[in-house]
This record gives C-alpha cells, structure tokens and sequence, in this order.
C-alpha cells in the first residue's frame, strides 16, 4: 500500500508543479524567455529518451517510475513547443465571425495540425523505444496523457462552461476565438465516461496486483488518468478553479 500511496503523491506533485513552471515560463513571454524554455526543454527531451530507453528492460520499481518520468519530460518538450508557439499550425490568427460549423472545424484544425503531428510522431518514437521491451509504462503513460489531450481539444471546441483562455501565453491567444462557451456538449459524457470506466481498471489492478513495480505501474497510471479527468470536471464546474494555479497567473501584459 505505501508503493501505491507514494506512486499517487508522485504523480500529483510533478503534474500540479510542470503545470505551474508551465504557466510561469510562458506569461509576458520575450524571445530570451522562449530561447531559455526551449533549450531547457530540449535538454529534458534528450533526457526522457534517454531513460525511456535505460527503463524499457527493466522490470522494477526503479524502471517503472523512470520509464513514466522520462515521458513526462518528453511530453513538457512538447508541451513547450505548443505554448511558445513554435509548433503549432499554419493557420496562426483568429477564426472568422459567421462561418459555417464545418469551416470552423477545418480552421480550428490548421491552427493545431503541424503540433497533431508532431504529437503522432513523438507516438511513434516512444512505440518503438518500448515495443520490444518488457516495461511498458512509457508507452501507456503516453497514450494516456495523448488521449485525454485529444479530449480536451474537442471539448473546447464543441464547448464547456470554463475555457480558461487566461492560461493561453500571448503567442497563441488566438486559438481561443476557436472556442465555444457553453454549459456542455454532447460529447463530453461520452469521453468522460470512457475514461472514467478505463480508469476502474487501472484502479483495480493497482490495488489487487500482488507485484510490488505493477502496483507502481498502476498506480501512476491511474493517478495520471484521474488528474485528466480532473481536468475535464473544471471545465463544467458552475464556479472557476484558477487559485489551484494561482502561483503561474501573474497578469499579462
């Protein structure tokens, strides 16, 4: 039960503290802020390769939670990309008033397309570091947080209660006049179901595994799936949650 309680502890604290440098790092951003964020985020991209690749044979704690940091490292490289703007589509202003629901789509796509593949590519690198090996954190915790990625750009897209357009840095503002405001949508209980009806099964492995590095591998699975989930809650909830990362909102200019 500790191993479980200390992989729950683990994983918060590392999502709730990236979001937060995250939020930070990208408020009243300069060519220097983005240069210094780039380079250090580049630094933890070669960094989770590296360990994604030490990790793949190992079948223990220590290779559990290596293999599921050395993806969240990657994931802030790309995360990084995004809200800099550097990777994002070729579609880079806002969307037009009066278009059709099928021409909005289609603009609201080519402000994304060029992160989507990155994004799929990036899939495909972790894939086939993890594919023949023995541990498989790496690819699931990707997945996992790819999915719920996915989720949440179509919810904000069809429409939520709480956009959270302030956690937008200045470079890609624009994308939130691709949002829709509304108090849900009709796809929101359908990926919200789904993953919360996965997310028993990763709870139920973690506390019925008898091996002590799958109740790790578990437990950080379903941690990460219930901070997405948590995610997508905010976004309906009648009242805002921006204190819970009040310390990287400072306004911007």
């Amino acid at each position: 039960m500790s191993n479980l309680f200390v992989s729950i502890v683990f994983t918060i604290i590392f999502w709730w503290f990236t979001t937060i440098f995250l939020l930070r790092a990208t408020r009243n951003i300069s060519k220097v802020k983005i240069n210094v964020l780039m380079i250090l985020s580049t630094a933890l991209l070669i960094l989770g390769f590296t360990g994604l690749f030490w990790s793949v044979d190992k079948q223990s704690i220590t290779g559990v939670y290596v293999g599921f940091t050395s993806v969240l490292l990657i994931w802030f490289w790309l995360e990084s990309t995004f809200l800099v703007g550097w990777v994002t589509g070729i579609r880079k202003v806002a969307c037009p008033k009066d278009v059709t629901e099928f021409k909005r789509a289609w603009l609201a796509f080519l402000t994304i397309n060029h992160h989507e593949y990155l994004l799929l590519a990036t899939l495909f690198c972790v894939w086939f570091v993890t594919i023949n090996g023995e541990n498989f954190i790496g690819l699931y915790a990707f997945l996992t947080l790819w999915c719920m990625r996915v989720s949440s750009k179509l919810n904000v897209f069809l429409g939520v209660r709480n956009l959270y357009e302030e956690f937008l840095p200045t470079p890609i503002r624009h994308l939130s006049t691709y949002f829709r405001k509304k108090n849900c949508n009709p796809i929101f209980p359908i990926t919200f179901l789904g993953a919360f009806l996965i997310n028993l099964l990763f709870w139920d492995n973690a506390f019925q595994s008898e091996i002590d590095h799958m109740v790790v591998h578990f437990g950080l699975l379903a941690t990460l799936l219930s901070l997405g989930i948590f995610e997508h809650v905010v976004m309906v909830l009648p009242f805002q949650l921006n204190k819970l990362w009040s310390l990287g909102l400072n306004p911007q200019k």
